[in-house]
């Protein structure tokens, strides 16, 4: 899908959930679809002011709270940095490297199994998107294994 097209279905999402679409947050959504992977908050605002230098830090971090209150945008931690943010829009869940930090995305379907599992045996709506699963990338994992 052309970055265009993308831009204008998440900013109609956000105006079917109830949002204003307003120019900082025209920029912000481009800006985190321009980064195209998961970007903190302080990143994304650098990113911003770049282009548009009368949007404040504050600004960013009160849209993206906006945003993930209308679920159009989540964040995850990897590991014990900051949070970092996307789009809800391509669910996925995250699997990251405790040794070279690698992020991979899994999509949303591979938990599946263990979601129905953890519902049905322990009676828990599980919701493995806020944080990542932590584990060792081939690479690692043969060095580890050495």
């Amino acid at each position: 899908m052309a970055r265009d097209d993308r831009l204008e279905r998440i900013l109609a999402l956000v105006r079917e959930r109830g949002g204003r679409v307003t120019v900082p947050r025209r920029a912000i959504v481009a800006a985190l679809l321009e980064a195209d992977h998961h970007v903190t908050a302080e990143d994304l605002a650098e990113a911003v002011q770049r282009q548009y230098p009368e949007i404040h830090q504050s600004t960013v971090y009160r849209t993206l709270e906006t945003l993930t209150s209308l679920g159009v945008v989540d964040h995850a931690h990897f590991d014990h940095g900051p949070a970092v943010y996307h789009f809800t829009d391509q669910p996925h869940n995250h699997l990251v490297c405790k040794r070279c930090g690698r992020v991979v995305e899994l999509p949303a379907d591979v938990l599946a199994g263990i979601r129905a599992k953890v519902a049905r045996e322990y009676d828990f709506d599980l919701d493995p998107t806020h944080f990542a699963l932590a584990g060792y990338c081939l690479t690692c994992r043969s060095s580890v294994d050495d």
